[in-house]
Formats: structure tokens, C-alpha cells, sequence
């Protein structure tokens, strides 16, 4: 059964507030035991439009892994997706982008660290949905990385990360529980 056409409306007075939080959670590919279904669509079996992008099913981690925070400065970081190909082969670009301030030894560490890893980040919209870029057939590496120290006092010591995947959808909106612990 493929999806049928249906109005799509925006309801009055519904809060839209823009940014993302002031972190982002992360998981090494390696440290996954289990992705949730349904992070690979597929658009002529499912029942309706949210099938395809809301993600019910958690994140199973290996023992002792979990997901981790990594700070973002607030109204500095944003989701985005891109629709890309050519006709008759569109998918999208999802990413997200952070701002970490100061350039610590911890943090320039992880960065070094991370740089050729495949992971999965969580990241928290300020309207209190969580969106993932990664998945299991195409996890997320980070893109770039930009940090600089500042030429004026004034200026901010802040190093921008962007962390992206590619998906046959817009990054999807995850539901279920986060593992925010060490798994059994």
C-alpha cells in the first residue's frame, strides 16, 4: 500500500521556537548493539507520512556503552537537511552543526579522536523533539571542523563542529529512550 495524498496544515497559535539545545548526545557506531527500526523507510509499505520520519524504537548499546553529551553554546547550533540527487534518485543530507567554546585539551582530544569514526548524534530541538543524524547503513562522521582562538578580546574562542549523514529522509524525530547510562 503506497501513501495517498492528504491535506498538510499548519495549526494556529502551534509554538515554533527555532535552535537546538545546549548539548548534543553522541554514540560510537561501535558501541551500538541494536539501531531502532525504521531508520530505512520504506515509502510503499508504510501506513502514513509519520511512519517515515518518527523513530519509536530505542538505541540497544553494548555493556557498559551509552550515549554522551558534547556541549553546545545555545542559538549557536542548528539541524539541517538537504534534498539531493537527480531525478528519480532524491535522498538528503542531515546534519548538525555545534559551537563549543574555548579550544580545552579534552575537547581538541575528542576531535582528534572522532575525526575518521562513525557515530550517531542525538540532537534536542528547543520545541522538544530529538532528531538523529545516522543511521546503521550510513552512520554519521563529522563533516568539518573550525576553531579559532579569537584576534580581539572581544571575539569568542569557539571551535564549529558539523556532524552529517546521509538518509532517504529528512533527519527522522526519535521517540524512545535515550541510554543515558551504562547498558547491563
Amino acid at each position: 500500500m503506497s501513501l495517498t495524498a492528504k491535506d498538510i496544515l499548519w495549526p494556529q497559535g502551534r509554538l515554533n521556537p527555532g535552535g537546538i539545545g545546549q548539548h548534543i548526545l553522541y554514540a560510537f557506531e561501535e558501541d551500538i548493539l541494536t539501531w531502532p527500526t525504521g531508520l530505512n523507510p520504506d515509502t510503499e509499505t508504510a501506513t502514513s507520512y509519520n511512519d517515515l520520519v518518527t523513530i519509536a524504537t530505542p538505541f540497544i548499546m553494548k555493556t557498559g556503552k551509552q550515549f554522551f553529551k558534547l556541549h553546545c553554546t545555545l542559538e549557536e547550533g542548528e539541524v539541517k537537511f538537504t534534498q539531493v540527487g537527480p531525478r528519480d534518485s532524491k535522498s538528503f543530507e542531515n546534519s548538525v552543526e555545534i559551537s563549543f567554546p574555548g579550544n580545552e585539551a579534552e575537547f581538541l582530544g575528542f576531535i582528534a579522536a572522532a575525526a575518521n569514526r562513525k557515530i550517531v548524534a542525538l540532537v534536542p530541538e528547543m520545541n522538544g523533539k530529538t532528531r538523529i543524524i545516522g543511521h546503521q547503513l550510513f552512520p554519521a562522521q563529522i563533516e568539518s571542523v573550525e576553531g579559532t582562538s579569537g584576534k580581539k578580546v572581544a571575539d569568542g574562542r569557539s571551535t564549529k563542529v558539523v556532524i552529517k549523514s546521509a538518509a532517504g529522509t529528512p533527519a527522522p524525530i526519535y521517540t524512545a529512550a535515550i541510554p543515558l547510562t551504562p547498558a547491563a
